[in-house]
């Protein structure tokens, strides 16, 4: 692992005359750089390979390009590829389907050497060393959060456990507003140092200890999402391990995927890793590191990385997370849905769940099918119905795919 800061491109004046910059990088126009460019804002940890990269297997191409989709927009028929790339704005889509990839296309000038900002997909990703935590004994997920943060004082987190944080469930009044400048979302992004600031913001941890002090519900009983409890689980993991999180991540996740290039994941000022949304790698290394959901936790040569317990019981259903998702801001948008160890189950009675991101980052699997769609994009807004309806729009049709070629086969 090595640590980079700022980076002294010698296009930066040339990209200022642009418009582009470090306020400015999320802007639609210019997130095709800014999503693969975060070295350049914020300190920056490299998790490097360790080794050849473990092969990706080619399978027989999926016609994906052969399908015509209703546009959400007009009703109209599109090809898939234009829903691709001008409804969900891809900068590349990977499926992988019985263990081989079977579509991997690249758009906007993105290529499969770049490493790009995956948002909230990286919640998912790094939270699986603490289902390793687990499997290891050093974290009990039942046991109250401030056993391992006791700087967590406020009355509100009475009751709350670790499984509680992993759930978002921790009845303490917070939001996430993408579309509202005053909100908490957005004092949190100076603060840990999204943005360019005449002076440095205070960090994650800080910014939980002043934010989140407001009891709202009893712990448990409201999934309620909020960005900000994520960062609170690599602090458990340094405290457990007395090593740093990020050497974890590189040593006991990265590496073992056998990636083929490196990573990286932001820090904020005092060097904390923002795993709620600060990972970037490339699309192939995403398909490997998200395919620990869909193989029970093996890397591609079968050497078990997470647990499988860790796996099953993250994609597991259960009737008090299905109420506690049913009281939510967001049950309208899994109508059938969950959420459970920072992952989306979206209909987890089918063997569906997701990892999503804002601005068009996802990892789908259906494992019945044995299915897995990873891709990453720069789509204008964080969130908007639109995205949403044409990512699953175009996987349900992958599925669909897969059905077909399966019956011909039969």
């Amino acid at each position: 692992m090595r640590w980079t800061g700022l980076d002294d491109a010698p296009t930066k004046a040339d990209l200022a005359d642009l418009g582009y910059g470090a306020r400015t990088w999320d802007q639609p126009q210019f997130l095709v750089r800014g999503q693969t460019t975060t070295h350049e804002r914020m300190p920056t940890a490299v998790l490097e390979p360790d080794g050849p990269p473990l092969p990706l297997p080619p399978g027989p191409l999926l016609p994906l390009d052969d399908l015509v989709l209703p546009d959400p927009l007009t009703a109209r028929p599109l090809a898939s590829d234009t829903v691709i790339q001008r409804r969900m704005f891809a900068d590349g889509l990977l499926v992988v389907h019985g263990g081989a990839v079977r579509f991997e296309r690249y758009y906007n000038g993105f290529t499969e050497t770049d490493c790009h900002l995956l948002h909230s997909v990286s919640k998912t990703l790094t939270t699986m060393m603490i289902g390793i935590a687990i499997g290891e004994d050093r974290l009990d997920p039942t046991t109250a959060i401030r056993t391992y943060l006791p700087e967590l004082v406020s009355p509100a987190w009475d009751g709350v456990t670790l499984q509680h944080v992993l759930d978002m469930a921790v009845g303490i009044d917070t939001e996430e507003h993408y579309e509202n400048a005053d909100s908490m979302y957005w004092q949190y992004a100076e603060h840990v140092g999204y943005y360019e600031r005449s002076t440095p913001g205070r960090g994650v941890l800080p910014f939980v200890l002043e934010h989140l002090v407001r009891p709202d519900t009893p712990p448990g009983h409201r999934f309620n999402y909020a960005s900000y409890l994520t960062n609170l689980l690599p602090i458990c993991l340094e405290r457990v391990y007395g090593r740093p999180a990020v050497e974890l991540y590189e040593e006991r996740l990265f590496r073992r995927i056998g990636p083929e290039g490196h990573a990286t994941l932001n820090c904020d000022p005092s060097g904390s890793p923002i795993t709620e949304g600060q990972l970037s790698l490339r699309l192939r290394d995403l398909a490997r590191w998200a395919l620990l959901f869909l193989d029970d936790g093996r890397n591609l040569a079968g050497e078990q990385v997470v647990p499988a317990a860790w796996i099953h019981e993250s994609m597991a259903s259960s009737p008090d997370r299905r109420a506690a998702f049913e009281r939510s801001d967001t049950a309208e948008l899994f109508p059938r849905g969950e959420y459970h160890n920072q992952v989306w189950l979206p209909d987890p009675r089918a063997g569906r769940a997701a990892m999503l991101g804002i601005h068009g980052q996802y990892a789908l699997f259906d494992r019945t099918r044995e299915l897995m769609v990873v891709g990453v994009s720069s789509y204008p807004q964080q969130v908007d119905p639109l995205m949403t309806t044409a990512m699953f729009s175009v996987f349900e049709a992958i599925c669909g795919l897969v059905d077909r070629e399966g019956s011909t086969l039969d």
